[in-house]
């Protein structure tokens, strides 16, 4: 198929910008950051590579773009399945539902989202808005961990800010690494289930105890 010139016919500029996202998501987490060039997101996309520095100057601010549209779509997503009545543990059970609509069976998210996190670690000047854009989706958990203090379940004293941290860490990245090989929706609904069995199950007396600062 012939490559176009420029902006396919018929397509605004807010579609081809959105597409160059779509397919460059796909190569940075197939190949990482420095196996795609901006030619290679350009011809994916059907574009001629000059063409793709119409919507990004840069292979950074286009890593910079694409992972913040992922991170930004996940926060969303935990934010809607948060948005439930219950303690603590039942907000977190409704993050893990919200994520099998997110988690595609191509596991592409799961692995831009390792990618992103490996770049913006090394060089976080050059990715500010990737720990931005990270910092959105945390925050979701830190909210619950916040509002769980407020009703008493968790204890007064605990490090929010730490522990919403660790808890996105664990829903995001452990799961997230588990389902790489298991991609598929079925895998993925069971590693969530066996997530919520593990972390999920133990009665709110019992949490408030467990998780009290040492010393």
């Amino acid at each position: 198929m012939a490559k176009s010139r420029g902006r396919p016919e018929g397509s605004t500029g807010a579609k081809t910008r959105a597409r160059l996202l779509e397919n460059a998501a796909t190569l940075f987490a197939n190949r990482g950051f420095s196996g795609v060039t901006m030619a290679d997101v350009a011809g994916a996309a059907g574009l001629t590579a000059p063409s793709i520095y119409n919507h990004f100057s840069s292979k950074d601010e286009l890593f910079n773009a694409t992972v913040t549209d992922m991170y930004e779509e996940i926060s969303v997503g935990f934010k809607a399945g948060a948005a439930v009545a219950g303690d603590w543990q039942t907000r977190v059970r409704g993050i893990l539902d919200a994520a099998a609509g997110l988690y595609r069976d191509d596991g592409v998210l799961q692995r831009l989202s390792g990618v992103a996190q490996l770049e913006a670690s090394q060089a976080p000047r050059r990715f500010t808005a990737v720990l931005a854009a990270h910092a959105g989706v945390v925050d979701v958990f830190r909210d619950i961990v916040a509002q769980a203090v407020r009703n008493q379940e968790l204890p007064e004293d605990i490090d929010v800010a730490m522990t919403g941290e660790l808890l996105a860490a664990m829903v995001t990245n452990a799961i997230g690494r588990v389902t790489l090989k298991r991609s598929s929706h079925a895998e993925f609904m069971e590693v969530t289930a066996l997530f919520k069995a593990l972390f999920l199950s133990n009665a709110q007396a019992n949490t408030a105890t467990s998780l009290r600062p040492v010393g």
